[in-house]
């Protein structure tokens, strides 16, 4: 099976090779360049020459055994083969079973097992990645058991995929670094939860899940030294007594990444309860953030699609009041990581760590917060049911530098005439006072197109809150 990005331990390969026939010299200039990265540790690292290409074996058993004595785990050696292509680049396989244990004795028990996977995939010397891979896999079970520390509680968890791939590209970044788009897609998923205090388990189903994931300006060279450290110093007293090469790693490789975007997609999703089935037709989630850099970003959007809920849970009177899709889309940005990130690695101390003083603490804060807020955006987004449709979107300022958050938003309803109606039809001990409140509402808003209506809102930095222009705090 090729070796792809999936399951890859990081490593940059000996570019000198240029024969076509795999050699002894090669198989050990292989070997010490993998060991650059994993050590030297007798049994990691093996690599065999066979006719054109290198027969590589990475058993982590030997550095697992130097873990805390608490920690128990196996993994199965990763086995593949690399063909050089004379130009830098390397050809790589793998097709195997794979196997993994984790044991926290009273904490967590964990085993993944992936029946199959096979990958194809060149890697690329200079750029240190994989520029094209292809991996699939297919009979992936993974099953966790967590004990709660104080009660000794269980709560299991089973996971399922029937079968998967993952594509990858990747090129030299414009701004340096690498650039690298990834798709994958995967079916049969299957997940059953059984938490102690619901005592029935939760099963959730989906029959189809995609997605993507983009990276800017990512540095590998840095995570593959990260990795190199962690091998070398697996205790973390040994990392301590090593912390000024960690924090050279660290600022040699900041900003780690420029940019990161994920989306994901889940369609005709079922979640199977004591109370019966909950489904949508489809959810999908997005993610994006900037690396350690002074434009600090984080974004996270959602959509749900085609909401039912199991017959009987709502009464009937409500049930066309219950959502049936909605989206949001929030975003973080106006703040900056790398200058706090400086500070850190200057000030942190690992031998003798100390807490913060208030001083410190305020340095960080100006240094994460340059200009006293960060800036909150809405995207718009919405809650929909059969009966009515509320939009919103907005964007506000808030931290030290202002006492109250400030900023704007518009929230948009239709439908609101049908849902007294169908408040009426349910019992006033439940409903009497949501519709004196939407009374209140609707007397607030202005017409907005066919038949909408708007509430236009501020909030002010003197702790004013203004809709559709009238102060409700009065006369701030």
């Amino acid at each position: 099976m090729r070796y792809s990005t999936l399951i890859a331990l990081p490593f940059t390969l000996y570019a000198g090779l240029a024969s076509a026939e795999a050699t002894p010299e090669g198989a050990a200039a292989l070997t010490a360049t993998l060991q650059t990265y994993l050590g030297s540790t007798e049994g990691v690292v093996t690599v065999t020459p066979d006719d054109d290409y290198y027969d590589v074996s990475l058993d982590l058993a030997p550095l697992i055994a130097k873990a805390p004595s608490e920690l128990k785990s196996t993994v199965s050696p990763i086995e593949f083969t690399l063909t050089d292509n004379g130009d830098g680049t390397w050809e790589m396989e793998q097709d195997q079973a794979l196997d993994f244990t984790l044991l926290m004795p009273g904490a967590a028990d964990v085993l993944v097992k992936i029946g199959n996977i096979q990958s194809t995939g060149t890697f690329d010397a200079a750029l240190q990645t994989f520029t094209t891979s292809t991996t699939t896999a297919t009979d992936i079970a993974v099953t966790e058991k967590m004990i709660d520390p104080n009660t000794k509680s269980e709560t299991n968890v089973a996971y399922s995929l029937a079968s998967m791939k993952y594509d990858s590209t990747a090129t030299a970044g414009a701004a340096g670094g690498v650039d690298s788009t990834a798709t994958y897609e995967a079916t049969g998923l299957s997940e059953t939860m059984t938490i102690p205090d619901m005592g029935m388990p939760v099963t959730l189903t989906a029959e189809t899940q995609s997605g993507t994931a983009d990276f800017s300006g990512l540095r590998p060279d840095a995570f593959y030294k990260l990795l190199a450290f962690a091998v070398a110093n697996p205790d973390p007293a040994a990392a301590a007594a090593q912390q000024a090469t960690l924090k050279d790693i660290i600022k040699d490789g900041l900003p780690l990444f420029a940019h990161l975007g994920t989306t994901g997609l889940l369609s005709n999703l079922k979640v199977e309860t004591p109370m019966g089935t909950v489904g949508l037709t489809d959810m999908s989630l997005e993610v994006e953030m900037n690396g350690l850099v002074d434009d600090g970003m984080f974004r996270e959007a959602a959509t749900m699609n085609g909401l039912t809920l199991p017959a009987g849970l709502v009464p009937e009177w409500a049930a066309q009041l219950v959502p049936t899709s909605l989206a949001f889309d929030f975003k973080a940005s106006r703040f900056n990581l790398a200058a706090p990130v400086a500070i850190l690695l200057d000030t942190v101390d690992l031998i003798n760590p100390a807490p913060n003083t208030p001083e410190q603490d305020q340095a960080l804060l100006a240094a994460l917060l340059p200009d006293g807020v960060v800036d909150i955006t809405l995207a718009p987004g919405n809650v929909t049911s059969p009966l009515y449709t509320v939009t919103y979107e907005g964007m506000f300022s808030a931290g030290p530098a202002t006492p109250m958050p400030v900023g704007k938003a518009t929230v948009t309803a239709t439908g609101l005439t049908a849902v007294e109606q169908a408040l009426a039809a349910g019992p006033p001990e439940l409903t009497g006072q949501i519709t004196p409140m939407l009374k209140m509402a609707e007397s607030m808003a202005k017409p907005g197109e066919n038949g909408a209506l708007v509430w236009e809102l501020e909030s002010t930095a003197t702790g004013g809150l203004l809709v559709n222009g009238t102060n409700m705090m009065g006369a701030q």
